[in-house]
């Protein structure tokens, strides 16, 4: 029927006589009574026995008949006719059948559109008029978004941020998908939803970036803001500690986000969650490294003063356990010869230094000398090993 109404009455070539008002009447009838049908009958197309395949290229093939006629009908009675839809008043009746159609094909493309996403193609350059239709409603919830995020306070680079790429969208469709226009239309409906609700503040801002992630609107200036929200709040904290747990606390949200399948601002680019997620992972990497390295200078210099202070003390690698056994075997071998376990004990405190004590605990070593450990035992034992290994390759050498 479509097509019988192109070719007879709209295109210029093919024209026929003029509509009469009884004609043009029952024409409107015939096409939403053809819209129904068409309805069901694509229904019918989805629930039956035919292979998934079969159904999907019926669906395309019609999705594309009914393209080419809309961008037919668009062309012929001029684009602005097509952006409102409206019937014109007076006498053109031919031209209000042309609109009359145009809508009925719009409404069946957001019929399918809306119930056999998962069979019609998505890539597919939308129509003019298609786009139109959707044009003027979704700018202005672009614009109430705007307003309502100034009086609840939202950063106002976030706002612009988003703004900014749908407004730029909306403002050259030219060559547009429905991929494309589908993710329009959901990303704004979802912020719009949220921005319109009674929460305000930094819980708003919250569910935002939620839904940013979530609709992966993987714009380049999106995932830099992002990166410098997060850098800001770790560095904002007092010391070390803090600052790793901020960023290991990013992680985890980052990586339990949850991302719509398929969906992206930018098709065939990293998404928002992968892009933050690598992020945070060369964060945590430098912050380590940086970390480590202070550690190190910071521990050399401790060392170096340490041997500066001490410098009438002999530097022992030994732990304090370790030196006290060694020293007691020594005593007990008659290789040095204390009168008593008191005069050992000063003599190691006075003369003797290790890494974590400068100075030694007469307490401590006497207890150390007195009750040595299994460990402890074990170890000398070890460092023993290794002394007569090394006098073997000594005599090995003469």
């Amino acid at each position: 029927m479509f097509d019988y109404i192109v070719s007879n009455y709209i295109n210029p070539v093919n024209k026929g006589s003029c509509l009469s008002k009884s004609e043009f009447d029952q024409w409107q009838i015939d096409l939403d009574k053809e819209l129904e049908r068409i309805q069901q009958a694509l229904m019918m197309l989805v629930f039956s026995d035919h292979k998934d395949k079969i159904i999907e290229r019926q669906i395309q093939l019609y999705q594309n008949k009914l393209i080419l006629l809309s961008n037919e009908i668009s062309q012929l009675i001029g684009h602005h006719h097509v952006e409102g839809q409206a019937e014109i008043e007076g006498n053109d009746l031919t031209k209000n059948l042309s609109i009359h159609t145009l809508k009925c094909i719009m409404r069946l493309l957001t019929f399918i559109e809306k119930h056999f996403k998962d069979y019609f193609n998505q890539d597919n350059t939308i129509p003019a008029a298609y786009f139109l239709s959707f044009q003027a409603t979704l700018q202005h919830k672009l614009l109430k978004f705007k307003e309502i995020g100034a009086n609840k306070n939202l950063d106002p680079n976030l706002v612009s941020i988003i703004k900014d790429h749908i407004k730029t969208y909306l403002n050259s469709p030219k060559d547009s998908t429905y991929r494309q226009l589908i993710y329009c239309k959901t990303f704004i409906d979802e912020i719009y939803l949220v921005v319109s609700s009674q929460v305000t503040g930094l819980k708003l801002e919250k569910q935002i970036i939620n839904i940013l992630i979530y609709l992966n609107f993987n714009a380049l200036d999106m995932y830099q803001y992002l990166a410098i929200r997060i850098k800001k709040q770790y560095q904002s904290k007092s010391n070390y500690h803090e600052q790793l747990l901020t960023l290991k606390l990013f992680k985890k949200l980052i990586n339990q986000s949850q991302i719509k399948p398929g969906f992206a601002f930018k098709q065939g680019t990293q998404t928002l969650k992968e892009g933050l997620g690598l992020w945070i992972e060369e964060e945590l990497h430098y912050f380590k490294e940086r970390k480590q390295l202070a550690i190190h200078f910071e521990n050399r210099i401790k060392i170096n003063q340490y041997h500066q202070k001490n410098h009438n003390k002999i530097y022992s690698a030994l732990s304090v356990a370790q030196l006290a056994y060694l020293m007691k075997l020594m005593a007990k071998s008659n290789i040095i010869a204390p009168q008593d376990t008191g005069k050992l004990v000063d003599f190691i405190c006075e003369n003797f230094s290790t890494e974590t004590q400068r100075d030694i605990s007469k307490k401590s070593l006497r207890n150390k000398i007195y009750s040595p450990e299994n460990t402890t035992i074990e170890n000398v034992q070890e460092i023993m090993e290794t002394l007569v290994e090394k006098a073997e390759k000594d005599k090995s050498l003469n």
